[in-house]
């Protein structure tokens, strides 16, 4: 398999944008307590059109994938790095809590949580996050747990992976506390690990 191609200053630069929009989008949600800011209004605070805004979103509520998708990026890092002979439930929980627990902004980030999860428009974006993880994800319960052969049923185990984290960040919006999405994220983990076989051993 090829690696994928690297990519160019062009599109380094049209990410750059759109994470900078993403960024000012939050910060007037969190400003305002509402996701009611208009696109006028984050354009102005970027210094941009409204028309170079809908270029990079073609509506209001896909400002907020950037965030969602530097998460998961973050997350296939931890993944990608981590010792294969360690605990995969102990990988999988610093995957995909590490970024919130030491930001230093647990609390900003749950309160912007709260915002999305409270907005259906903005809930459907959350709740569609994770979806480009499952390759990553199979592949790094591949090298650890047997998941067969059958290409749908290999991937079931990373779709509850991503499930496990969508429904963990909602109840850590309710509870309020941070030891509690670690705490549930890790009992997931442990249910979706736990159910599969070990990889088989080499020969």
């Amino acid at each position: 398999m090829s690696a994928p191609s690297r990519p160019t200053l062009t599109e380094r630069r049209a990410d750059e944008l759109r994470m900078t929009i993403a960024l000012a989008a939050r910060e007037l949600f969190l400003a305002d307590g509402s996701t009611s800011a208009t696109v006028e209004r984050i354009c102005e605070k970027v210094g941009i059109a409204p028309r170079t805004f809908h270029r990079h979103f073609p509506v209001k509520e896909d400002v907020v994938m950037p965030l969602f998708r530097e998460f998961g990026s973050l997350s296939v890092q931890i993944l990608q790095q981590s010792d294969p002979t360690g605990d995969p439930v102990d990988t999988l929980v610093e995957a995909f809590t590490t970024e919130v627990t030491k930001s230093g902004e647990a609390e900003i980030d749950r309160k912007f949580m709260a915002l999305i999860i409270d907005d259906p428009q903005y809930r459907l974006r959350w709740l569609d996050w994770g979806q480009d993880l499952t390759d990553p994800i199979t592949e790094f319960l591949d090298h650890r747990v047997d998941l067969g052969t059958e290409p749908f049923v290999r991937t079931l185990p990373a779709q509850l992976v991503i499930e496990v984290c969508r429904q963990a960040y909602i109840h850590w919006v309710q509870d309020a506390d941070i030891t509690t999405l670690e705490s549930v994220i890790r009992a997931g983990m442990q249910m979706i690990v736990r159910a599969m076989p070990p990889a088989p051993c080499a020969t």
